[in-house]
């Protein structure tokens, strides 16, 4: 079976709506009045609403122009989309919110920054340059009902591009950033070399490391060894830019819903580096929820800093004159109001904020004239804090962890030792032709027919005619059941009708292994016994058996001998 082609990461985000409910409930209750009355949002972040916690999991996709994003894309809701547009060419020029709807539209992006109830109320300002170039995609499918998708648009190394922009794309990257759950940095495997914005881009996400991904994409269409040496140089690069002390994990193979190329013994490498990334992206509902709870323990200790803060400078300030002079001291001296509260009560360094930004807040901001005009600390909220922290924080967290890991297993490959005990699996059963005359002769070798004609699939001789059967014994068929996993899997993704695919389908899956036409000709006249342009599961195993050899350098046969008949078509 080939791994990773047909399993998408399938989700329940509502197994996490309780804990998700709870923490709304605690948020309104008990953090969002502290943050109002200490002014958070002048210094910090904006406040959150009842629909912040109702928005999906986000996963935002970047990468230079044709690596794959929007083919990937299409391949996790297995479908396309409104303004989709694939092709080696830079042709995503746009962002596009790709969410669940009940019937396929395409929302402007002015309409979702204008509505509060989106995630993306606060983009409108990055103004309308960047709302021209923003759209949303509703889609009616199962991953878009429990994850949004961010598209970007390909970035490109040329100083013009950039300047012709009408908005800053590394801003608009960083606006996203925290705000989205998984961040998918896509690199094709024939062109891993970082342009300058690319770099600004990527630079931009340090300190975001948990929440990135990188791809190598198209794996499956180089050497093994060029392969290494390129994967090789996209780690150095990385490292160079997101300076972290072990190297950065890059999945490597082909993601999206075609086949992988055939004959590559790399290709099981690139089946299950597929599998882990799809059970990567099936635990983003559960980095969203822990995403969510790690937002409310930070917000909790935020606003226990930002009240003691508040208390020291109002302490500070005189009764009557010289409020003016001691307020400029304290703020140029902001260090040392800093350690003093650090000491006092006992506070880690590490949830202090930027002393420089908190300093140009406090000189700048209307909200903070006077300082004695802060509100006094009642002491009661350091305690009523610290037991949020330990008892109601502390009680959706142990709910959350009794949730158990979504995971997307491999299915089990037997071992050398085990396929040579394992008993053959029993053939298909026979099918019964029904009454027909008698059946059409294959086409000659060489002859003009099938896909890889000029005038495409031949029409249909007699499709209810017996197919030939081999005289003599029955020999055991040489494509072993591993092979046939595989085949089988090939040939249910190309969308079988009545069991059986044209020979449209199928030309383009065969053509990938750089045969020519003649050669994969001859195969289709061997394979295609009913001449009717159509072949079932057992005759499309044969023709890619006989394709995998032909590309080894062993021309297909004349004739079909015996092993190479499907067993369902021997008497």
């Amino acid at each position: 079976m080939v791994f990773g082609r047909r399993k998408r990461p399938a989700f329940d985000p509502s197994r996490f709506d309780d804990i998700l409910d709870g923490v709304r409930a605690i948020y309104a209750e008990k953090i969002r009045p502290l943050e109002e009355a200490y002014q958070i949002s002048d210094f910090h972040y904006p406040l959150l609403t009842d629909d912040s916690f109702r928005a999906k999991p986000m996963m935002l996709l970047i990468g230079q122009y044709s690596v794959g994003k929007t083919s990937f894309i299409k391949y996790l809701l297995d479908r396309s989309f409104p303004g989709m547009h694939v092709g080696p060419e830079p042709t995503t020029d746009r962002f596009h919110a790709i969410m669940y709807g009940p019937a396929e539209r395409e929302v402007p992006g002015s309409a979702l920054a204008s509505n509060p109830a989106t995630p993306f109320a606060d983009l409108g300002q990055f103004g309308t340059g960047f709302l021209q170039r923003f759209a949303g995609c509703e889609v009616p499918c199962a991953f878009a009902r429990g994850c949004t998708l961010i598209d970007t648009p390909g970035i490109l190394t040329g100083r013009k591009q950039t300047e012709d922009r009408n908005y800053k794309f590394t801003e608009i990257i960083r606006w996203f950033a925290p705000r989205v759950d998984l961040i998918l940095i896509m690199f094709d495997a024939n062109k891993v070399d970082i342009g300058d914005e690319m770099r600004d881009v990527i630079s931009s996400l340090e300190g975001y490391d948990d929440k990135l991904r990188v791809v190598l994409n198209k794996a499956d269409s180089m050497e093994p060894a060029e392969l290494l040496k390129v994967n090789s140089a996209l780690t150095w690069a990385l490292a160079r830019i997101l300076r972290a002390p072990e190297p950065r994990r890059i999945y490597v193979g082909s993601f999206w819903e075609q086949p992988l190329q055939p004959d590559n013994f790399m290709n099981e490498l690139f089946e299950r580096e597929s599998y882990a990334l799809m059970a990567d992206l099936c635990c983003i509902p559960r980095n969203h929820t822990v995403r969510i709870l790690e937002d409310l323990v930070v917000r909790t200790r935020t606003v226990r800093v930002q009240a003691l803060i508040f208390h020291t400078l109002r302490a500070e300030m005189p009764k009557l004159a010289g409020r003016d002079k001691k307020q400029r001291e304290l703020i140029a001296g902001l260090e040392e109001v800093f350690l003093k509260v650090m000491r006092t009560y006992n506070i880690p360094a590490g949830d202090f904020p930027d002393v420089n930004k908190f300093r140009h807040t406090l000189a700048t901001s209307d909200a903070c004239r006077d300082f004695s005009k802060f509100r006094k600390l009642d002491e009661r909220l350091l305690s009523q804090l610290d037991a949020l922290l330990a008892n109601d924080i502390g009680s959706l967290m142990t709910r959350f962890e009794e949730i158990p890991v979504p995971t997307i297993e491999p299915p089990s490959r037997m071992q050398p030792a085990e396929r040579a005990t394992a008993p053959p699996p029993p053939p298909p059963p026979p099918q019964q032709p029904a009454p027909a005359p008698a059946p059409a002769a294959p086409p000659a070798p060489g002859s003009s027919s099938g896909p890889w004609a000029g005038g495409g699939a031949p029409p249909p001789t007699d499709p209810w005619a017996s197919p030939p059967t081999p005289a003599g014994g029955a020999p055991a068929w040489v494509i072993t059941p591993e092979d046939k996993e595989k085949f089988d899997e090939i040939f249910m993704q190309m969308g079988p009708t009545n069991g059986k695919v044209g020979g449209r389908k199928i030309a383009p899956v065969l053509r990938r292994s750089d045969l020519s036409n003649e050669m994969l000709r001859d195969i289709w006249n061997l394979v295609d016994v009913n001449g009717d342009g159509e072949l079932d599961a057992d005759w499309f195993a044969v023709a890619f058996h006989l394709t995998i050899n032909a590309k080894r350098g062993q021309p297909p046969p004349s004739a079909l001998p015996d092993d190479l008949v499907p067993p369902a078509y021997r008497k």
